[in-house]
């Protein structure tokens, strides 16, 4: 026979894989963006190109896509922690809601900068290999939202459409990010293109100024 309700017990493990998965959504969007990506770029890409491409592309989207992940995600645990609560009222059992607090984070590109020792350029091979990083950076947080989806695809409902509308909630951010990204690489190519062109490459002298400023 096939049942409608719930189990407590699994919605509150699906909640904290839910939870644990969310942390490594931010870990990725908010920490490694900014240690691998911006602080990689640092000392490899100094010039307005460089600063207009940090500060009004890629710190506004991801910056949107931190809060968007944050809005997803709270309502996600409180969608299971109602319908938890719920059940509990209609098979006269009980449920206790778990808490969810938000990762507050922002990209900050101040370390990106017009010109380091009065050098501006790029240090073309390095910055590639830096910019290569959004990729891998880009899949921690698509497998991240994936372990999301499966956490709720066994969230303890039983019946309806319970399950399917938290999947298709995250399945929302997964899109943003997927496209996000994507749009974010195409930019930083064309500003490093557009850097070499204007500059050429300097062949590690960006680097080596930041390093004989201190």
């Amino acid at each position: 026979m096939a049942l409608t309700g719930f189990n407590p017990d699994v919605v509150n493990s699906s909640i904290n894989s839910v939870k644990a998965a969310y942390e490594n959504l931010i870990q990725a969007l908010g920490n490694d963006m900014q240690t691998r990506f911006v602080n990689g770029m640092a000392d490899k890409w100094a010039c307005n190109q460089a600063q207009t491409f940090f500060n009004n592309s890629f710190k506004p989207a991801i910056d949107n896509l931190i809060t968007s992940s944050n809005a997803i995600f709270e309502s996600v645990v409180a969608s299971m922690n109602s319908a938890g609560q719920a059940w509990a009222a209609q098979t006269d059992s009980s449920y206790s809601p778990q808490s969810f607090s938000a990762i507050s984070k922002t990209i900050d590109t101040s370390v990106i900068r017009e010109n380091i020792g009065g050098v501006r350029g790029i240090d073309l091979s390095s910055a590639t290999t830096v910019a290569n990083q959004l990729t891998s950076i880009a899949d921690s947080a698509k497998s991240a939202l994936t372990s999301a989806q499966q956490a709720v695809q066994n969230c303890g409902f039983i019946g309806g459409n319970q399950a399917s509308n938290l999947i298709n909630s995250l399945g929302v951010i997964k899109t943003k990010i997927d496209n996000a990204t994507q749009e974010i690489s195409n930019q930083s190519r064309t500003a490093i293109n557009n850097t070499v062109e204007s500059y050429s490459d300097t062949e590690g002298k960006v680097s080596q100024a930041f390093s004989s400023e201190g």
